[in-house]
């Protein structure tokens, strides 16, 4: 059996408010300002805005508590810098020093 071994990566995450109906109206907007993005790598917050932001944050920084959250991590875009900046419907929210999960095999 193969085991896995978590470590929490430091990680700058990008962070935008806006206000979406769903999930999928957030990544199609994505793909239009932003169409090499990888979507498996954004995270969208509608709800429970505080424990979500808690598994990549501690503490949790100080966003709206309402309306439609996008966190943006690092591996979902190559290079060093966010594709994505303010558009008509995403406002950033500043890019704050968290974590992001990374497993590796356990060596024996």
């Amino acid at each position: 059996m193969t085991r896995f071994t978590r470590h929490d990566l430091p990680a700058d995450i990008a962070v935008f408010a806006g206000d979406f109906a769903s999930q999928p109206l957030v990544f199609a907007h994505l793909l239009d300002v932003a169409p090499d993005l990888d979507l498996g790598h954004v995270e969208v917050i509608q709800s429970n805005h505080a424990a979500r932001l808690a598994a990549y944050f501690s503490p949790v920084p100080d966003l709206p508590t309402d309306g439609t959250l996008v966190l943006i991590l690092p591996a979902a875009y190559p290079g060093l810098t966010c594709p994505v900046t303010e558009t008509t419907r995403l406002t950033p929210l500043g890019t704050p020093r968290g974590t992001v999960p990374h497993l590796t095999e356990a060596r024996p």
